[in-house]
């Protein structure tokens, strides 16, 4: 009699496991007819292929039952009867379980990737990867063994074994990494998005989680009565798919979207202009946005896991970016100026997870206080020496009872220059608001000529190289800079000869004479980019041509001694080219000048082609006025 009781409670219990294995297969129908979005295939597919493995598990034991066998200690190869359905089902049961089991649980796990963050290319491969070849070994496994166990295949039993153990290793492994990558998953999203709850979680965990221990009970001979197993997987399933339904209607699963969230603070992260560098508690760099790694010059995949002192310049000690408020520095090799935030991340225990560094380029509010600080000495310094002067002789004019020419020729000068100075303020503001590029290609040597008059060509020697270079720097800059380098030569120069030249493989224009050097104060005062009552030039030259430099992104170097000055100007390499064609001749001598109109700066654009490639120029000024 307990032979016959024991057949028919597992009988009993393999038929409630069937039931609620079809209450699976239900639900994944429900799922589709009732929800859409992302996530609702794969938790649907999950359903079905979870319904039916446990349904092949149940019509595998109700065979075993029907031909005597209650318990999975009774399965070797000697002790299975030899009927039809024994038959198949020894050769059939382990791969399609094998099949049924690794896509049930990697469906699952790609339902928790995307549903609680974005999947990237790699992390589909991963998933592809690690499932297929667990999907593999297991069912080479299950048709070496089902072959062997109806006599289909003679096979050494130590090496039978061996491949057991391997098939079971890979099988732990495999399934093990999903089911715990998923679960860990869920459950750090109910930290990260508010909205799905633990109960949430709990819901999608039980499914999988239960029936999956349970399979390793009976495999490992721990439960091997098919009562208890039946008993077990009943109990497992049926809570498994309540906690489905829970999560799905009661907690709204599919009326939020932890994925959205998260693609959007990391499409956010992405496409933001604003540098961003994430570090992790180690102060090693966990993440680092397209804009932070464009400003830096590396790349993202390269950075990460480097310390985040690699980006900064040696001046600035992590320990102090980390503990400031904010910090400022520049760039190295760069006139980029940066403000540095430090954010720390926490958990919702205080817990610190790392830190967030945004960077702020700063460098054209830093040029804007600088120009209004210039621009204010400047006018401030000259405006007071100049109007006490005039004051001065005007005195000297009312107090004279003789001649009164000289002093009235004072007062004109000082007067003259006031307004040069009114006017050179202008020209600045005008260079500095100007559109730095232009969409028509201009010759370097056009634009040279341009900007020099009739008492700048005697003096200027252009070499080899500049006809054929073009840009598309507006030339209401470039033009500018070169007038101003020209007129102070030639202002303050004596019969100095300035050669013109271009670099084609630094993209650089150089302008160098042989005249007196820039007094060095008037050097420093640009080098520490603001003028102070020691450090001060005596008028905007200088800063005009750096501006105007700035303006269209180059950068001026200044070389400057007893035996003349060369003013460097790299420009842009993608707003250079060169033409291997030679230039168009034109006419010699006095050129001709076309006057043209400037929409950022008023004035005329001379432009002349000249048949020879010399001419001369005369010295920078001393004094930039």
């Amino acid at each position: 009699m307990q032979p016959v009781m024991t057949a028919a409670t597992a009988v009993l219990w393999t038929t409630l496991a069937a039931a609620v294995s079809l209450g699976y297969f239900a639900f994944g129908v429900y799922l589709l007819r009732q929800y859409e979005g992302i996530g609702v295939r794969s938790l649907a597919a999950f359903s079905f292929l979870w319904s039916g493995n446990y349904l092949l598990s149940s019509g595998t034991i109700y065979v075993l039952v029907s031909s005597g066998i209650t318990s999975g200690a009774d399965l070797t190869p000697g002790t299975l009867p030899e009927t039809t359905e024994v038959v198949v089902l020894a050769i059939v049961e382990p791969p399609l379980s094998a099949l049924l089991t690794v896509t049930a649980i990697f469906a699952w796990l790609w339902f928790v990737l995307r549903y609680t963050r974005q999947t990237s290319q790699r992390e589909k491969l991963a998933v592809a990867g690690l499932g297929g070849g667990t999907l593999l070994v297991l069912t080479l496994n299950g048709v070496i063994g089902g072959t062997t166990s109806i006599g289909q295949l003679s096979i050494d039993p130590a090496l039978r074994n061996r491949i057991t153990e391997f098939a079971t290793v890979v099988e732990i492994l495999g399934t093990g990494i999903a089911v715990g990558v998923g679960i860990a998953l869920l459950y750090t999203t109910t930290l990260s998005h508010r909205t799905f709850s633990r109960r949430a979680a709990a819901g999608l965990t039980v499914p999988i989680l239960l029936p999956w221990l349970i399979g390793y009970l009976y495999q490992f001979g721990l439960v091997v009565d098919f009562s208890s197993i039946g008993a077990l997987r009943t109990v497992a399933l049926a809570a498994g798919l309540l906690g489905l339904w829970i999560a799905v209607s009661v907690e709204d699963l599919f009326e939020q979207l932890p994925a959205s969230r998260t693609i959007g603070r990391q499409t956010a992260f992405d496409i933001s202009d604003t540098p961003i560098v994430v570090l992790n508690t180690n102060e090693y760099i966990a993440d680092i946005n397209p804009a932070a790694a464009e400003m830096f010059g590396v790349r993202s995949r390269e950075t990460v896991g480097m310390s985040v002192s690699t980006l900064l310049p040696e001046t600035i000690e992590t320990a102090v970016l980390l503990d400031s408020e904010s910090i400022t520095f520049t760039l190295p090799n760069s006139e980029t100026v940066l403000e540095a935030v430090a954010t720390v991340a926490t958990d919702d225990s205080g817990q610190q997870m790392g830190t967030t560094i945004v960077f702020n380029d700063i460098t054209d509010e830093r040029r804007r206080q600088q120009r209004i600080q210039v621009l204010n000495r400047v006018l401030r310094h000259n405006l007071r020496n100049d109007i006490n002067a005039v004051k001065g002789f005007v005195g000297l004019l009312a107090d004279s009872d003789g001649e009164t020419t000289a002093y009235r020729d004072r007062v004109d000068t000082k007067l003259d220059g006031l307004v040069s100075i009114g006017d050179k303020a202008q020209s600045t503001e005008q260079v500095i608001n100007a559109e730095p590029r232009t969409d028509s290609p201009i010759s370097l040597e056009e634009l040279v000529w341009a900007a020099a008059d009739a008492d700048h060509k005697p003096h200027l020697q252009m070499t080899n190289g500049l006809s054929e270079t073009t840009v598309l720097v507006n030339p209401a800059i470039l033009e500018s800079v070169v007038a101003e380098i020209l007129d102070n030569a030639v202002r303050y120069g004596e019969d100095v000869t300035i050669t013109v030249g271009y670099d084609p493989e630094t993209t650089t224009l150089t302008l160098a004479d042989d005249g007196p050097g820039i007094p060095e104060d008037e050097i420093l005062a640009l080098e520490i980019e603001q003028e102070t009552a020691l450090n001060h030039g005596s008028g905007l030259g200088l800063w005009l041509i750096k501006w105007g430099v700035n303006r269209f992104g180059g950068s001026v170097v200044f070389e400057t001694g007893s035996s003349g000055t060369t003013i460097d100007i790299q420009l842009p390499p993608a707003l250079v080219s060169t033409s291997a064609s030679p230039a168009e001749p034109g006419v010699t001598g006095s050129a001709v000048a076309e006057c043209v109109s400037s929409v950022s700066v008023a004035f005329c654009r001379r432009r002349v082609r000249c048949v020879h490639s010399a001419v001369t120029v005369p010295h920078f000024r001393q004094s930039h006025k």
